[in-house]
């Protein structure tokens, strides 16, 4: 089950609570847990409701992060450091 973070965004928190209200909050690593079809449905809305409103979000689902709402080519993915570089 994918783990999905975002910062804090009223309009993120409550097109979560629309769209995934399934989703299990998990304290400890602070993410929400949700199906693989449900963050797949979220990362759309979340970019279909952003880019309307004219605003932008990162949202991190398992280690990609996505960046969505009101940019250029959105939504697309940050590139990731290659982890071999990360344990250095």
């Amino acid at each position: 089950m994918p783990s999905v973070r975002f910062e804090w965004n009223p309009t993120l928190v409550d097109l979560r609570r629309e769209v995934c209200p399934g989703a299990r909050w998990q304290k400890q690593g602070r993410q929400w847990i949700m199906s693989e079809t449900e963050a797949k449905q979220f990362l759309q809305a979340a970019h279909a409701r952003l880019d309307y409103q004219k605003w932008q979000a990162r949202i991190r689902i398992e280690d990609i992060t996505w960046v969505v709402g009101f940019v250029r080519d959105a939504p697309f993915r940050l590139p990731t450091p290659d982890r071999a570089l990360r344990s250095r």
